[in-house]
């Protein structure tokens, strides 16, 4: 059976919380932090059982491993015998490993999600860029700009060459340039997350150049956000985003019927 999860945002996870914790029947639920998954699951065969093997098919599924390693976040296993079967792969970091029996215990991952952060969003392509911090909900630093940069000369010859040395200085100086505007607005935040969207192969060149994303590199998530355009838009609607999260249901008839969840989309 091939796995595909769904997104759902942080107030529609909430609620599907609520119901999940008057649910009928024994649960195991399973916090791991990123560091410890799928390990940690497969080492409680003894305190799992009856339902050790087929937690640990479902954790090893590759769609599942796939996911918890894109977000880098740990994951949570709500699992019973006759009802719900789910693993949500959160949006922040599980900060220690759990295991539980009896009702589902959702008030950690509650607390996960409703906890007001200090983000740092940086989303980048070539020849323009959005920062911005969030407290919260609420955008309280932001920067945008753009850089002019060549495209592609394909004449050939010296002048292919000419134009290409041109366009390998004015993506430097776009670098630099990004870097101290990044220096600049996250300075004085110090944001506990840092986000990249936009172009992936930026990023890499991107802290090589900054100073400060090298000294805040155990800050840096992860996850990168799959947006196309870098600009004061594309930074606002990313925050929610980076509040989504991921779920496989594998129970039989699942709890994420599309009559009941009908905005939210399978991952790609």
């Amino acid at each position: 059976m091939q796995l595909t999860p769904k997104t759902l945002t942080k107030k529609k996870l909430l609620d599907f919380l609520v119901e999940l914790e008057g649910s009928p029947g024994d649960y195991i639920t399973i916090y791991t932090r990123p560091f410890s998954f799928p390990r940690y699951v497969t080492d409680l065969e003894v305190e799992l059982s009856p339902f050790a093997g087929e937690i640990r098919t479902a954790l090893s599924a590759p769609a599942v491993l796939q996911e918890a390693q894109s977000y880098g976040t740990g994951a949570v296993v709500f699992w019973s015998e006759s009802g719900n079967k789910l693993i949500v792969i959160p949006p922040f970091v599980i900060p220690e490993d759990r295991v539980f029996h009896g009702r589902p215990e959702t008030s950690l991952l509650c607390r996960l999600l409703e906890k007001e952060r200090l983000l740092g969003l940086v989303l980048v392509t070539w020849g323009s860029y959005a920062l911005g911090v969030f407290k919260g909900d609420k955008l309280v630093e932001s920067k945008t700009g753009t850089g002019y940069i060549h495209k592609r000369h394909r004449k050939g010859g010296r002048s292919e060459k000419r134009f290409a040395r041109r366009t390998e200085e004015q993506k430097k100086d776009f670098l630099r340039r990004v870097a101290n505007r990044i220096e600049e607005r996250f300075r004085g935040y110090r944001p506990e997350q840092i986000l990249f969207g936009g172009n992936r192969l930026i990023l890499k060149p991107l802290i090589d150049e900054s100073s400060y994303l090298k000294s805040e590199v155990q800050q840096i998530s992860k996850r990168f956000l799959n947006v196309r355009s870098a600009n004061q838009e594309a930074l606002v609607k990313s925050l929610e985003d980076v509040n989504r999260s991921l779920i496989f249901d594998l129970g039989e008839g699942g709890a994420f019927d599309d009559n009941i969840w009908p905005d939210e989309t399978p991952v790609e």
